[in-house]
């Protein structure tokens, strides 16, 4: 397990570097709890938009040393070559996503207490571009 404060400290790093300053940035599953979002707040990394999603929108590319990860949403490929040889993770088990789906219920009034003002709810299951 990695301390919330090395997650910030690598995150604040990340979003430091110019690609993120011109283009702007998505964190996706982080802050997961109340004293992630604290923490991140006190690093100065302060969202515009907090959005919450309730499935996981991944596919793999199975070639390669890294299997890159790709969002449907927000990184799909535009390589019809790469996009063929995709594919959909398996697919996690009721019981895992009832545990998932309890903890997301027990953190987010935590992490919508913190970020409130900026707090979004949208449908991220349509094209980036309407998200």
């Amino acid at each position: 397990k990695i301390p919330n404060a090395l997650w910030a400290n690598l995150i604040q790093e990340r979003l430091s570097n110019v690609d993120c300053i011109k283009q702007g940035w998505i964190l996706e599953g982080f802050p997961e709890n109340q004293e992630q979002a604290w923490i991140l707040q006190s690093s100065g990394i302060i969202p515009r938009h907090v959005g919450k999603q309730y499935k996981v929108y991944v596919w793999l590319h199975p070639v390669g040393k890294t299997r890159k990860v790709y969002h449907t949403t927000f990184d799909w490929p535009g390589d019809m070559v790469i996009q063929e040889r995709l594919v959909k993770p398996e697919d996690p088990s009721e019981q895992e996503i009832s545990k998932k789906l309890l903890e997301y219920h027990r953190s987010f009034p935590g992490i919508f207490h913190v970020y409130q003002k900026v707090l979004k709810s949208f449908n991220a299951d349509q094209p980036s571009m309407d998200v």
